[in-house]
């Protein structure tokens, strides 16, 4: 998988999964981190190799999601950029328009589900753990709310980002349309005048 080309410049074929290796890491470091939150202990881990483990999972699934499977699975991309003077700003970025690549309902689907899902089972993980009193897996729970909540975050922002944006284009083509037939300017008119 190249993911040195331009953003919105991929190519797949037209059915089935057009990504499954993003998509099978897209499920598997955040099922592994939910899997090994929940077993390793119980076959001897520990709380210190349960911890590592985990975190590492969380910080490759924060890692693949961000840079790779949203890019790829749903057309979305998103950046937190520091700027000169110290501050911050959210960017965000969607497919472009016009390319050759479609979406996979089956991926968008997978990305969204595999999403929601992960965050409300860490957060719920977190209040089991906060009720138990049980506070170094609370820990281990904050750091996997925060990271899937994060991404989850940044995509939807950048959904919604994209949705403005393709609502602002059509508003822009429609209100140009409009005017050019209430004006009569449209380019073949505008091209006679020049003639003449």
């Amino acid at each position: 998988m190249d993911i040195s080309r331009e953003f919105g410049d991929e190519s797949a074929p037209s059915n089935g999964l057009k990504h499954p290796t993003a998509s099978f890491f897209h499920i598997c470091f955040r099922s592994l981190a939910i899997i090994a939150y929940l077993f390793c202990s119980l076959l001897g881990g520990g709380f210190t190799l349960t911890f590592v483990l985990v975190v590492i999972l969380l910080a490759a699934d924060f890692w693949t999601v961000k840079n790779i499977t949203g890019r790829l699975l749903v057309g979305l991309r998103w950046w937190n950029k520091v700027n000169e003077d110290g501050s911050t700003e959210w960017v965000f970025e969607s497919r472009k328009e016009g390319t050759s690549v479609y979406h996979s309902e089956t991926e968008n689907r997978l990305f969204w589900i595999a999403m929601f899902t992960s965050t409300f089972l860490w957060i719920l993980l977190f209040i089991k753990n906060l009720f138990s009193l049980s506070l170094g897996w609370v820990v281990v729970c904050i750091t996997g709310v925060f990271l899937n909540a994060a991404n989850l975050y940044g995509y939807i922002k950048c959904r919604k980002d994209a949705r403005a944006k393709v609502q602002g284009a059509v508003g822009n083509f429609l209100g140009k349309q409009l005017w050019n037939q209430t004006f009569g300017t449209d380019q073949a008119s505008q091209q006679q005048m020049n003639q003449r």
